[in-house]
């Protein structure tokens, strides 16, 4: 049996069968423990428990509409639950953070600031220190790969918005990361792009990450575990451990164990479940 064969046997073998999603993940930064939101007489979430490690990358998908950016915005404390509870790092979420940066669909850069103003703007809300804000947003920058664009405006990044609306969150030093679909909007060949440089950003700077996507593949390329969101209203109907090695790169996606693991979920995404409840492998 060679590595390919052991990888997809690995990925395919049910890990703590049965065990709720809390128990998972020992050491987390951020637990959300029965989550319930409603809008009127509409029921959003409905008792929805997960955790995001201090280094891992949790991938929500689930279908159109069921919850997920508004599950998102609960975790960054932008939405209040009708009941359960969000905490990160222990402490109860009841509005933003200043430790949780997030990442939107569409990035909100102002289009009468330069890169690095943009870049800057949340370290000088702060009343960050001048030396503190150059260097900080210098390294972001750098980081992104958008160095010789300080003074650039949003309308002439084209695909680097992107990378500037990274750089915005990451300049704060977030103990977690939010991305609410953040490549949905940009063309494919684009997307595949900066894909992979987010996975190189957060192998040179790792922190939690929570990455909301519609995209299977993109959701098992970039997580160590995979939570699949089912609605109406959401609840984790199946989470998958992620057991590709990293860092990884364009050679991942034609393994058998992506493959595997893909088709694992896309069949949690379209399958009904046997049973009420979430399936954990």
């Amino acid at each position: 049996m060679n590595r390919s064969d052991l990888d997809v046997t690995s990925a395919a073998r049910p890990r703590n069968a049965g065990v709720p999603p809390m128990e998972v993940q020992q050491d987390a930064r951020l637990v959300v423990e029965g989550a319930c939101l409603r809008y009127g007489e509409l029921d959003v979430l409905s008792d929805l428990s997960l955790s995001v490690g201090g280094t891992e990358i949790v991938s929500i998908v689930g279908p159109s509409g069921c919850g997920k950016t508004t599950l998102l915005r609960c975790v960054g404390g932008l939405n209040q639950l009708n009941a359960g509870e969000i905490r990160i790092e222990g402490q109860r979420v009841e509005k933003p953070l200043p430790t949780v940066s997030m990442v939107f669909q569409h990035f909100g850069l102002f289009p009468w600031r330069n890169l690095w103003n943009n870049i800057a703007y949340g370290l000088a809300l702060r009343r960050a220190p001048k030396e503190e804000i150059e260097r900080r947003v210098g390294e972001a920058i750098e980081l992104v790969g958008l160095k010789g664009f300080e003074m650039s405006y949003p309308h002439q990044l084209s695909g680097g918005m992107q990378r500037a609306g990274l750089a915005r969150a990451l300049v704060m030093e977030p103990k977690l990361l939010l991305m609410d679909e953040p490549f949905s909007a940009i063309d494919a060949q684009t997307r595949e792009q900066l894909q992979f440089e987010l996975l190189r950003i957060w192998d040179a700077r790792p922190t939690a990450m929570m990455f909301v996507t519609h995209s299977i593949d993109e959701a098992v390329l970039m997580g160590d575990r995979v939570v699949v969101l089912a609605g109406r209203p959401a609840h984790v109907r199946a989470v998958r451990a992620v057991h590709l090695p990293r860092p990884r790169d364009r050679s991942i996606v034609s393994s058998p164990a992506f493959i595997n693991l893909r088709e694992q979920v896309w069949h949690d995404l379209f399958d009904q479940p046997a049973a009420n409840g979430a399936r954990t492998q």
